[in-house]
């Protein structure tokens, strides 16, 4: 008579437990939990882990390092005009003392043509420095259209050598 053992493994599989009558053989051992893990802060969380490669992010037709080149480049040209004018009105002051910067109404121009040419110098300086404010102003206009941030925008800050 296999009946009855097939009918009690039966209610063992069902009911989960011994039927009555029958001993439990061996207790379950209590779930334990598992340690907790240490505390990660965020921080560490928000990281890109130095494994991953992420392509550069893309502005307009340039990324991070050209928009910092471009501003680099029209921010030297600005203050190279700007030195070479400072020196040209040096210069005229030098060679031409007193109010060499305006001539009265009527009056005769230099004839000196040390004067003459720094003046042409001075003049063609002051265009190229307009052109390039406002080739600089353009530049910006650009990249606030692209989204570009103003830390792309701005020179970077090198730390003091201690």
């Amino acid at each position: 008579m296999r009946r009855p053992s097939s009918l009690v493994l039966l209610l063992l599989l069902v009911g989960g437990g011994p039927v009555r009558g029958q001993e439990e053989s061996s207790p379950e051992p209590a779930p334990t939990l598992a340690p907790a893990a240490p505390a990660v802060g965020l921080e560490r969380l928000l990281r890109i882990p130095p494994s991953i490669e992420l392509a550069p992010v893309r502005r307009g037709q340039r990324d991070q390092e050209g928009w910092r080149e471009a501003f680099r480049e029209g921010r030297a040209e600005v203050s190279q005009l700007e030195q070479r004018i400072e020196s040209t009105q040096t210069q005229l002051r030098e060679v031409a003392p007193g109010n060499w910067g305006f001539t009265a109404p009527g009056a005769g121009q230099q004839s000196d043509p040390e004067v003459l040419r720094l003046r042409a110098m001075l003049r063609r300086d002051r265009q190229s420095l307009e052109s390039s404010r406002e080739r600089l102003r353009d530049l910006d206009v650009e990249a606030s259209l692209a989204g570009v941030p103003d830390a792309w925008r701005e020179p970077v800050s090198r730390p003091a050598a201690e």
